[in-house]
């Protein structure tokens, strides 16, 4: 890795299309990548207690590929994106390696030939005092950990990625005590399959339910579980927005359909004068269904979550709901006039001539 080129260094897709061009087996292809995910990123110390877990993926691993620094979150990000673009599957994993922390740690998980292992790049490169001066050492052991040599320095606040038949406790892991074989294995394959397939929201639940059933038993996993709170908040803020554009655009298609309602309506009241073909008269009822019709389909897209939104969908609704029985008795009424002899037309505009009289 150390000869690939400069211009595909400035973004994660260049990396791994450099990665999967020049290395063929999955586990040389996550070689590849951490070793220069920990090689090219610096540790940035000033900011090691930022880890910021409420910041896109993509964000962050853009930025770290600028600035060429950054704190763990940094590195694990970065090592994922760039598998992930190889073809692998690798996750980001927080933790923390101590209860006594006064910050969180991040690593990955990343599946090579079937098998799960984790991967720590920021701690793959440390500073050692040899003869009185620092040298760097590259550590090869946080490559491929199996999750039962991780596990003895990295606690995940989710047990699923502790990728272990018997998870521990945080208080397990912090007084390093190894629980003896359950009765019932936890069956992590199935539950890392079931993950896969979850949405955003799915898995921040399960994830959330997962570690409350672990046990809180710090601030550290609090504060993790409160962000994910933070993070399923915002979700829904993020999905009404994205459902607030189709309402918008059902609202606005609706309210075309409204005016040409109110035309057709308004030339009614004057008799059907100037006269139009019938074809024509025809059409402006079935430009007005067409509206409706769209804005029917835009506004069956639309689920949102917030009381107040919901109650303006509510409404919207109930009011398509009365335009709809309006249209429709345009409709009876046209085919009615269209069935009449001209000669007898007027007078089917009288208010004697039945029910079939259009409402405003």
């Amino acid at each position: 890795m150390e000869l690939v080129p400069d211009s595909s260094t400035h973004s994660a897709a260049g990396l791994a299309r450099y990665i999967t061009a020049n290395f063929t087996t999955e586990s040389d292809r996550a070689r590849a990548a951490f070793s220069w995910v920990a090689r090219h990123i610096r540790y940035d110390r000033e900011n090691m207690y930022l880890l910021e877990f409420e910041r896109e993926s993509a964000v962050v691993v853009q930025e770290t590929l600028e600035k060429r620094r950054g704190v763990c979150r940094h590195y694990a990000e970065l090592y994922a994106a760039i598998t992930n673009l190889t073809g692998l599957k690798s996750y980001m994993v927080p933790g923390y390696a101590s209860l006594r922390d006064p910050v969180g740690h991040a690593w990955c998980a990343t599946r090579i030939d079937g098998q799960w292992y984790l991967m720590d790049p920021t701690w793959a490169l440390q500073t050692r005092t040899v003869n009185g001066k620092p040298l760097v050492v590259f550590r090869d052991d946080y490559f491929r950990m199996k999750p039962a040599q991780a596990i003895e320095s990295h606690m995940p606040y989710d047990p699923l990625w502790q990728l272990l038949k018997a998870p521990r406790t945080p208080m397990q892991f912090q007084v390093g005590t190894v629980p003896p074989p359950p009765k019932h294995p936890f069956n992590y394959p199935d539950s890392v399959a079931a993950y896969e397939q979850q949405d955003e929201l799915q898995r921040l639940r399960a994830t959330n339910r997962r570690v409350q059933q672990n046990g809180v038993k710090s601030g550290l996993i609090f504060n993790y579980l409160s962000n994910n709170q933070v993070k399923e908040h915002n979700y829904f803020i993020h999905l009404d927005n994205r459902q607030q554009a189709a309402f918008n655009q059902s609202v606005h298609t609706f309210n075309a359909g409204i005016e040409k309602l109110n035309l057709f309506i308004e030339y009614y009241n004057h008799q059907f004068l100037p006269k139009k073909s019938d074809d024509e008269l025809r059409q402006m009822l079935a430009a007005v269904a067409a509206d409706f019709a769209q804005a029917q389909a835009l506004e069956a897209q639309v689920q949102f979550h917030s009381p107040d939104l919901v109650a303006l969908h509510r409404q919207q609704q109930q009011l398509a709901q009365q335009a709809s029985v309006k249209l429709q008795s345009c409709q009876v009424f046209v085919d009615r006039y269209l069935r009449t002899g001209k000669l007898l037309r007027p007078t089917l505009f009288h208010p004697l001539s039945g029910t079939n009289e259009i409402v405003n």
